[in-house]
């Protein structure tokens, strides 16, 4: 009976410290990071009436050194409000939606702490928060721009890169 105990302990022993280095080592280990080097495009986004699928986004990496986006925008376009930002814009002769998502929008529909930040800057250099900045657009028939059957996808991506350079380039 002794010998069944003893044995029965030491089995104990050794699973707890087998468990405890494999914990160990699946904390130290780093998970993947996918590096954003102009933009990209991610499905199921904000959603909105008479679609029944969340919108595309464009998703790229915020310059943490230059005025908030939600700023330049609301410069840009003399929208006046710098919260829950949508303006149309006409490009070709078509009218467009853009849709500008806030921080805690995207944290909302993605996790973006799979996305790795290229540039850390020091606090004091730090303007605005957001890692990630996303938009999405809509056609004036209400057709997500960005979609991989989309018609309107070059125009669309064309105009968000534009967007994007200017941005950066301020």
């Amino acid at each position: 009976m002794f010998h069944v105990e003893r044995i029965t302990k030491n089995f104990l022993k050794r699973g707890f410290f087998v468990l405890l280095f494999l914990t160990a080592v699946g904390c130290a280990v780093p998970r993947a990071s996918i590096p954003i080097n102009d933009y990209i495009l991610l499905p199921e986004g904000k959603e909105i009436l008479g679609r029944e699928k969340g919108l595309t986004i464009f998703l790229f990496e915020n310059d943490k050194t230059k005025i908030p986006f939600h700023y330049f925008v609301a410069e840009k376009y003399n929208l006046g409000d710098y919260h829950d930002i949508e303006y149309w814009v006409t490009l070709n002769g078509n009218r467009y939606k853009v849709f500008v998502y806030e921080n805690d929008e995207i944290q909302k529909y993605y996790d973006t702490s799979q996305f790795m930040v290229s540039t850390v800057e020091t606090e004091a250099n730090v303007i605005s928060k957001a890692d990630f900045l996303a938009i999405s657009m809509i056609s004036s028939s209400n057709e997500d721009c960005l979609a991989d059957d989309s018609l309107f996808r070059n125009i669309a991506l064309t105009y968000l890169k534009q967007l994007k350079d200017q941005y950066l380039k301020s």
